[in-house]
């Protein structure tokens, strides 16, 4: 049985989207103080349901295929 190396990269960048990843909490740190720009979804706290940002997976679609990268048919988040 002929075996094929696969590899894959989870790469972490900021995105520079109006809300973050998984609540409309606003992204704009600069200038805040710590822990202001903060939620019950965005602290994970139980009975929250998080929905992720639409526009930060469009554009990160986008990056990986202006990088000539394969995109996964399939995605999972886990918090």
């Amino acid at each position: 049985m002929a075996l094929k190396t696969i590899i894959g990269l989870e790469i972490h960048v900021q995105l520079k989207t109006k809300s973050k990843m998984f609540c409309r909490c606003d992204n704009n740190a600069e200038g805040a103080a710590p822990n202001t720009l903060v939620c019950p979804i965005c602290l994970g706290m139980p009975g929250t349901l998080p929905v992720a940002n639409q526009q930060a997976i469009e554009w990160t679609l986008k990056t990986g295929l202006a990088l000539n990268c394969q995109i996964a048919e399939f995605s999972r988040f886990d918090r």
